[in-house]
């Protein structure tokens, strides 16, 4: 009785900020340009254009499951969409560029407030067990075990689990009183409905295995014979995975890797590479000059480092560095030797170049031929390749996309050396985790961090 109020108050509530959040940015924009008609054919236009961008950018959606951050670059692309559409509703001769900073930066702070830390409190409470869910797992013991773990390592997605239902005769033939800390099991998959329709039940969970006593056939025809939301629990080793539905024909197909992006982003992507990259040179063209000078004074060798690597789709490419390690005879190794922290072979100008990252300068150069861009996985020797993809699955799929000056990767720490193979699996797994969520605003941040890193340091 208690949680079917609370859900309709959920629902009741969403509606409210459904409304509210429209008649905010309203009062903000009127403050702001110092509007005084309040019912003007402009003015319910634009409400109907905020409350579309909302729904659009789907901010009203559960947050439960997901990672809170993905709100962040949503509600900065609510605020920017609507400080664009502003200029519709103002005199173009006459434009004061303070209220739209002011606009944005209230309209981004608002959204903050009710969508970001609303929800964050509410996860908060979930820790303590409130405003949770009810839901019911199907599947063997062991995947039953490993739920459980994620709901505590995870307390604040907020599902309280009131049943599970095993498709093995083992895990439920002494069937006991339901006891989730002894994993006690409900029954069979043919109780499931005299548990569910007697029940207030949210969602119901599931997993299938070969070794299973039921065919994924049957289980989805049971499960499909009921009212619940229902989601598979894919118990893959591959966290990399996109797992995008597509269709061929009729044909359902998943996505497993990397799906098609759209032209328009591309091209936006490939023009601001070539821009900036190009600004970049010939702004830095004097900084280049004096770096230069200062290589050829401090050791023999060229100025460059020239080495091949693999870029977008495996293409092999020549990648520029400024050279910042002596000049080492050439060697016949199978294997390529990775910098360390401490290098005897970096130079002394060079420890300074690589510490600040400015060693990786030059491959403004390559973004200008279209080798590489700003943002994207980084690219690795052609000995680190061979080596790596056959020790990580999913390993060349980093190359579906160019290869970049900076990533997800390096902004998260996982760059420099991989002495261990879970350093390099932890760096794939930022890369393809990039890939599959393909957007300028993940790369707008990207660079920020970027620069905050560059400024710390860090680097070796």
């Amino acid at each position: 009785m208690l949680r079917g109020i609370l859900k309709r108050e959920s629902l009741i509530l969403n509606n409210i900020q459904k409304l509210i959040d429209p008649i905010i940015i309203i009062f903000i924009f009127k403050i702001l340009f110092k509007k005084t008609d309040f019912f003007s054919f402009s003015q319910i236009l634009f409400f109907l254009i905020i409350t579309l961008v909302l729904n659009i950018n789907r901010i009203y959606e559960s947050h439960r499951i997901k990672i809170l951050l993905t709100i962040i670059p949503k509600i900065f692309y609510i605020s920017s969409s609507l400080t664009i559409f502003n200029l519709f509703f103002m005199d173009l001769n006459n434009i004061d560029k303070s209220p739209f900073i002011g606009f944005f930066i209230l309209c981004f702070g608002y959204l903050f407030l009710h969508h970001f830390i609303v929800r964050f409190f509410l996860r908060r409470i979930r820790r303590k067990g409130f405003n949770s869910r009810n839901a019911v797992f199907v599947g063997n013991k062991e995947s039953y075990k490993k739920f459980l773990e994620e709901l505590k390592r995870y307390p604040w997605i907020g599902y309280k689990i009131i049943f599970w239902f095993s498709p093995n005769l083992k895990d439920y033939k002494d069937k006991k009183e339901i006891n989730l800390n002894s994993l006690n099991c409900n029954g069979g998959i043919i109780d499931i409905k005299n548990y569910i329709n007697f029940h207030d039940i949210d969602k119901i969970f599931f997993s299938h295995h070969d070794t299973d006593e039921i065919t994924f056939e049957k289980l989805i025809e049971i499960l499909g014979d009921t009212y619940i939301p229902i989601s598979l629990l894919i118990d893959w080793k591959i966290n990399s995975l996109s797992l995008n539905k597509e269709y061929f024909g009729d044909l359902l197909t998943l996505n497993i890797w990397n799906s098609d992006e759209p032209n328009f982003y591309l091209n936006i992507k490939a023009s601001i590479d070539f821009i900036f990259a190009l600004f970049g040179i010939v702004l830095l063209s004097p900084v280049f000059f004096l770096i230069s000078l200062a290589i050829k004074i401090e050791s023999k060798g060229p100025i460059l480092f020239v080495q091949k690597r693999y870029g977008n789709k495996g293409k092999i490419f020549k990648m520029y560095k400024f050279r910042t390690m002596i000049e080492e005879k050439k060697h016949n190794h199978k294997y390529l030797e990775q910098a360390k922290f401490g290098d005897l072979r970096v130079t002394k100008f060079g420890k300074f170049l690589r510490k600040f990252s400015i060693d990786e300068f030059p491959q403004l150069i390559n973004v200008l031929k279209g080798d590489m861009s700003l943002i994207g996985p980084r690219p690795h020797a052609i000995e680190h390749n061979e080596f790596y993809r056959k020790l990580i699955v999913g390993y060349m799929q980093r190359h579906s996309r160019k290869p970049g000056m900076t990533g997800l990767a390096q902004i998260n720490g996982a760059r420099g050396e991989t002495s261990k193979i879970e350093k390099m699996e932890l760096r794939i797994k930022y890369d393809l985790e990039y890939i599959n969520n393909l957007n300028l605003i993940n790369d707008l941040i990207i660079l920020f961090k970027t620069f905050f890193h560059i400024f710390k340091g860090e680097a070796y």
